[in-house]
């Protein structure tokens, strides 16, 4: 995704926000179109989360939270 459709996004606290909603909204096209979609991201912001999920069809948002130290990943 920063390769090529958010490669105009940077990491600021503004440019992580929309990074995820471009994601959101390329995920919703595949859901809308009866494709399974699983996105893995890194999302700090419980916002963002939270637009995500509204973004969705209720039932169509599963969040799964780990918490895992780096050294392990």
């Amino acid at each position: 995704m920063r390769h090529g459709l958010n490669r105009d996004l940077g990491f600021t606290d503004a440019d992580r926000v929309e990074n995820i909603r471009r994601v959101v909204g390329t995920a919703k096209l595949f859901v809308d179109a009866g494709t399974i979609v699983m996105v893995s991201f890194i999302s700090p912001f419980r916002s963002e989360r939270r637009m995500a999920r509204e973004l969705v069809e209720e039932g169509d948002f599963i969040e799964v939270f780990v918490d895992t130290p780096l050294e392990e990943c």
